[in-house]
């Protein structure tokens, strides 16, 4: 699977997903929703997760599915899942606010305030190292990119 981000200054930016069959899903977005789906795609490739939200779109999810609430409640969600929309909005989180040193914690807690039956996930600190790292790279070759171009990102979502 791929990802294209096209970067337009003045007007919605443009997420496309080019799944492994050559089929595509894209959407039309603003700069939180960039930031958001490079946390994903860091924290995804880095882990290796496969049925997260990438590995959704890339079997047949349209991404529109997620903006309509009733489609939203039907999608079966995998733990892989439930971890990667928890930990993007606290990798970014943490790109505003500074490094937390409870991540693991906060993260559980998110679970327990959700009141969902998936257990958290629990990184290592090399794991929160890479993700984080790989995530400020991401958001700095964003950042420079020209207004007009194209940032492509393979994300291999094959069995092991």
């Amino acid at each position: 699977m791929q990802l294209h981000i096209t970067k337009n200054t003045g007007k919605p930016h443009l997420l496309v997903y080019q799944r492994d069959d050559g089929s595509n899903t894209w959407m039309k977005t603003d700069d939180f929703f960039v930031r958001h789906d490079l946390s994903h795609y860091a924290l995804e490739k880095t882990l290796g997760y496969r049925s997260a939200f990438m590995g959704m779109l890339n079997n047949g999810m349209d991404v529109a599915d997620f903006e309509d609430r009733a489609k939203r409640s039907q999608i079966p969600i995998t733990a892989e899942a439930a971890w990667s929309e928890n930990m993007a909005n606290l990798f970014l989180m943490e790109i505003a606010q500074g490094e937390l040193d409870n991540f693991n914690q906060v993260l559980a807690d998110s679970f327990i305030d959700m009141g969902t039956a998936t257990p958290p996930v629990r990184l290592s600190p090399e794991q929160l190292t890479a993700v984080r790292a790989f995530l400020r790279q991401l958001l700095t070759d964003w950042k420079e990119l020209p207004d007009g171009q194209t940032m492509i990102l393979d994300l291999d979502l094959q069995t092991k």
